[in-house]
């Protein structure tokens, strides 16, 4: 019974998402008449399709149809009201046909009669399956929503100007090691803002050399009382403890703090538009996006350019409709009173601003996502820098999710009164830690995939895990219509081409290996060393571009070989094309890493670079 509801679900799952992901992104109109049609044709060309093809039994159509129609109704009329009619099915048909894709899964362990060891190996495999399809689920939601929704509510093109508002704002620049030139823009750019009470503070954190922070403080000194330079020696807490000094040091006046990357040039009205949110006094921080300016069209940095701007089009204004936003850090305001009433920045976590914002949206405070791009910085020079950076993310949100996630927990307001973070907050700074993991799983499935190639290539009547006809093709559906899903939402949020969006998807996945990494590290590991990107513009040789992904090219070239050898040697049965068709995909995401990476490396001339 199980095998006929997943093919069931799963023809409704690949009608809705082939749809969608032809016309839903530009439908933007919503009726409950539209929503429950278009769920009823959809419902009732699976079914005839299921009746003219397998012969399902009347009886468990029926039964899942009815499922369907209830809680699709649900869905369209309540639960998903802000969406257009091909979200809300899409996302319907997916909650039905991931469970019983698992359920089937499971079901073929228990009956395939495995040794014991081989039904260990199996229900491992199954408990990773079934968590990086909850990541997935997660992953669909925000996709839908961004792309599918038609209504949004707390979505601002513009802040409603306050003319009479004009706290005062202490802006704060860390920097380390930084090219002197790099940080005399960055000023030179503060220097010009149109705002009429401000000031920065120039932090500069343990340089070693005087002729990079030297010519920074004079410049300092020429722009006036307004900005402030101070040089710090053997100053613990890396970027953390830099900021925590310039908050001690913040006139007593400011009410607001913003922190500034020192490669970033800030728009002369980043002030004027973003302080007038404050007027609420419940407004905690509020976050623009993070924007680069050293891409050049036609090239990898291209590519890489987009990997960043997804998170700031996709998950942002989704987080931004339940208050569950990040700070971000750079190019964002925070209330210093409320910055001052969380602690300061933790000095532990090396992502310290995302690590702040859940302290102050546990507090009860309010966030904004304002989505204008207020500011450009510079994304690292090298492949390697670009690696260091992400691997800095993840561990930072491991940190985070390891000391934060009782607070996360539905109960968590039951054991602790204080915390005041509400349900969708709770999931999505969950869901934002958890999804980091999602390539350390991948990775663990390509060592299965491995592992059963090569006892396939020895043993031929030797089964790992059970592998069927039905379960290989819902696993190739579900992986094609994922990889058409993640280009979908590029097109529609970032306005890019096909090629384009493809090239940055592969971006995103040439960086899996490293995010592993840093995911299982910061599972075991409280501390790493601060490891900043620098700014240094490097003519990178092309060997070491090469060195510094060794071990994706390693790993890409043993999926390469395992799967040609068992295509080639190995009987073609549904295990062994199942095994050798997803090494063969597996490899493409690894040795797409030193392909990247030859060709992001530094270019000589910045200025060229558009916008």
């Amino acid at each position: 019974m199980i095998t006929r509801l997943l093919e069931l679900a799963g023809g409704w799952f690949v009608i809705s998402m082939v749809v969608t992901m032809i016309i839903g992104g530009h439908f933007k109109r919503h009726s409950p008449g539209l929503s429950i049609g278009w769920l009823v044709f959809v419902l009732g060309l699976g079914d005839g399709w299921a009746l003219l093809t397998w012969g399902g039994s009347p009886v468990e159509i029926l039964a899942l149809t009815g499922v369907a129609l209830g809680l699709g109704c649900y869905l369209c009329l309540w639960g998903l009201r802000d969406w257009n009619a091909f979200g809300q099915v899409s996302w319907l048909t997916t909650l039905l046909a991931i469970p019983l894709f698992l359920a089937y899964a499971f079901s073929l362990n228990m009956s395939a009669h495995l040794p014991l060891a081989d039904f260990l190996v199996a229900q491992v495999f199954f408990f990773i399956q079934g968590i990086a399809s909850l990541l997935a689920l997660s992953l669909i939601y925000e996709n839908l929503d961004v792309t599918c929704r038609i209504r949004w509510h707390n979505r601002f093109e513009r802040i409603e100007p306050a003319p009479d508002y004009r706290p005062m704002v202490s802006l704060h620049v860390p920097t380390y090691d930084e090219p002197p030139e790099v940080v005399e823009e960055t000023l030179r750019a503060l220097s010009k803002l149109d705002y009429p009470a401000y000031e920065v503070i120039v932090i500069d954190n343990n340089t070693p050399y005087e002729e990079n922070w030297r010519p920074i403080e004079k410049l300092c000194r020429e722009l006036g009382p307004c900005f402030r330079f101070v040089h710090l020696m053997k100053w613990p807490g890396y970027k953390a403890g830099a900021l925590n000094f310039s908050l001690a040091m913040t006139d007593p006046a400011a009410e607001l703090v913003g922190v500034v990357d020192a490669d970033y040039l800030v728009d002369p009205d980043f002030l004027r538009e973003l302080v007038p949110a404050f007027v609420d006094p419940q407004m905690a921080f509020v976050q623009t996006p993070q924007d680069y300016r050293d891409y050049k069209t036609g090239t990898t940095s291209e590519a890489v350019y987009y990997n960043y701007e997804y998170f700031f089009k996709v998950p942002m204004p989704v987080r931004n409709e339940h208050n569950a936003i990040i700070f971000a850090g750079t190019m964002g305001l925070i209330r210093k009173s409320v910055l001052q009433e969380i602690g300061g920045w933790d000095e532990w976590c090396i992502t310290e601003d995302a690590e702040a914002s859940l302290r102050v949206l546990k507090r009860g405070y309010k966030s904004l996502f304002y989505q204008r791009s207020m500011g450009r910085g510079m994304m690292p020079c090298t492949f390697g820098g670009l690696k260091r950076q992400r691997y800095r993310w993840c561990f930072g949100n491991i940190q985070i999710l390891r000391k934060h996630w009782e607070a996360l927990m539905p109960w968590a307001r039951w054991v602790d009164p204080q915390n005041r973070l509400t349900p969708s907050q709770q999931y999505f700074y969950l869901a934002g830690c958890l999804q980091w993991f999602t390539d350390a799983f991948n990775f663990v499935f390509v060592c299965f995939l491995l592992l059963g190639g090569i006892i396939k290539l020895f043993f031929t009547n030797f089964t790992l895990l059970p592998v069927t006809g039905l379960l290989m093709t819902m696993a190739f559906i579900f992986t094609l219509l994922n990889l058409w899903r993640y280009g979908w939402v590029l097109r529609n949020s970032l306005k890019v081409s096909w090629g384009l969006a493809f090239r940055s998807i592969y971006g995103m996945f040439s960086l899996g290996w490293v995010i592993a990494l840093a995911s299982v590290h910061g599972l075991f590991e409280s501390k790493i060393a601060f490891l900043r990107t620098p700014k240094k513009n490097i003519e990178e040789p092309a060997l070491n571009a090469l060195f510094v992904t060794e071990w994706e090219a390693v790993i890409g070239l043993m999926c390469l070989a395992v799967a040609i050898a068992v295509f080639a040697v190995a009987q073609h049965t549904a295990t062994t094309l199942f095994i050798s068709g997803f090494l063969f995909w597996q490899s493409t995401l690894y040795l797409a890493t030193p392909v990247y990476s030859l060709f992001y490396r530094s270019y000589p001339d910045r200025s060229a670079f558009e916008k």
